[in-house]
């Protein structure tokens, strides 16, 4: 990509290393034990990785989203999983801060996720689905001088969280009803945080069920209005999914990697296992699809950094191109045979990334049902990244 600065490439050089001196060595272990090393953070942290999409008023970096997918995808050729779970702390929990939050909130909620020391979580999903929000049951209604929240959430990206975004059901003091976002932390009574899944992908990220039982919330553990709280945020949003698209584009180009070299280096037949159809067709194929989701992620990234981006850019993006990657994931993995199968490999996991990131940030359908709505409608441009709406 020669249309990036000096900046940039200097980002995407430092997460490459990082990649491959941290976190390469460990990422299957990871993969295994379901868990993300506290040393890992800290040195991911250390690198400005975390705060790299916070404005540096909160102790961020400020860069472009660019850069952010840049990092992601350098970072997700080693570990799918460990950069996907990333992209939240690093993009959706402290974008949707910034854009919703009074100065008050994000003196108290940024610096900490921007360091390291706090993360953040958001939640959503409920048994109804994550976007049927007609169906959810966690709700927050007022309670004397503050409100009170009760019900549950499922598969939440828990990671070491501190402090959880959560989507619910709201009721203001007039009896107004909406749907708002709310601060809920690690220490509150009534909170409750279940055992993480065993799951097929993503397997470092812990995720699992929470609830609230009677969790009291005061005023300013209320993020943007009460009522529209949980909508008003759609630029964070769509950048969390371009960053989400970036650890699709590298768990298949890490898996790509790993393959080129495992076929250059076996012989079957008498012949380099590189020569043998189908196995170079197959390899051309991944290569140039690799390519195209890259040139498509890319485009739609500077499109929404010049606010010129169309409304479902993002849903495109998760849609296309996490399914594409699975795809190129799967055709790889086949090339290895019987070793592909075996975890001591370590490279089955990218396939299982790769699904889990159709999934994940919301399914492949739910996308392609909003790409399909807004074909019908005429949609606004998104919120440039440099206009934040602010709240109080």
């Amino acid at each position: 990509m020669h249309w990036l600065t000096d900046d940039q490439r200097a980002l995407r050089d430092m997460a490459a290393n990082f990649a491959r001196k941290e976190l390469e060595p460990i990422a299957n272990q990871i993969d295994l034990d379901e868990h993300t090393p506290d040393e890992l953070v800290a040195k991911a942290a250390a690198l400005g990785f975390y705060g790299l999409y916070t404005s540096p008023e909160y102790g961020g970096s400020g860069a472009d989203l660019v850069s952010v997918c840049l990092v992601v995808e350098e970072l997700a050729k080693a570990s799918p999983a460990y950069a996907g779970m990333l992209t939240v702390q690093m993009v959706l929990c402290p974008r949707t801060v910034e854009i919703l939050g009074t100065e008050e909130q994000k003196r108290r909620i940024l610096p900490g996720s921007a360091s390291g020391e706090r993360l953040l979580a958001y939640s959503q999903s409920e048994p109804a689905g994550a976007a049927n929000i007609a169906g959810h049951l966690t709700r927050v209604v007022p309670d004397g001088n503050g409100y009170r929240i009760d019900g549950a959430k499922l598969f939440c990206t828990q990671g070491t969280a501190g402090t959880w975004l959560v989507m619910a059901k709201s009721k203001d003091r007039e009896g107004n009803e909406g749907y708002g976002c709310f601060i809920v932390e690690r220490e509150d009574e009534g909170f409750a945080i279940a055992p993480h899944e065993n799951k097929l992908g993503w397997r470092g990220t812990n995720t699992g069920p929470i609830s609230f039982d009677n969790v009291f919330l005061a005023e300013d553990d209320i993020l943007g209005d009460i009522l529209t709280g949980g909508f008003s945020h759609r630029a964070a949003n769509q950048a969390n999914l371009l960053a989400h698209v970036a650890s699709s584009i590298g768990c298949a180009q890490g898996l790509f990697d790993k393959t080129f070299d495992y076929v250059q280096q076996r012989r079957l037949y008498g012949k380099d296992m590189a020569e043998l159809q189908p196995i170079a067709y197959w390899l051309a194929e991944c290569h140039a699809k690799i390519a195209a989701c890259r040139a498509l992620l890319y485009d739609t990234v500077r499109a929404f950094e010049a606010g010129a981006a169309t409304a479902d850019g993002g849903n495109i993006c998760k849609a296309f191109i996490g399914e594409t990657c699975f795809d190129v994931c799967v055709k790889l993995l086949q090339m290895w045979g019987g070793s592909g199968i075996m975890n001591s490999t370590g490279v089955n996991r990218y396939m299982r990334d790769a699904r889990a990131k159709c999934v994940a940030e919301g399914a492949t359908e739910m996308h392609y049902a909003i790409i399909a709505n807004n074909l019908l409608h005429d949609q606004p441009t998104l919120v440039p990244r440099n206009i934040v709406k602010t709240s109080g």
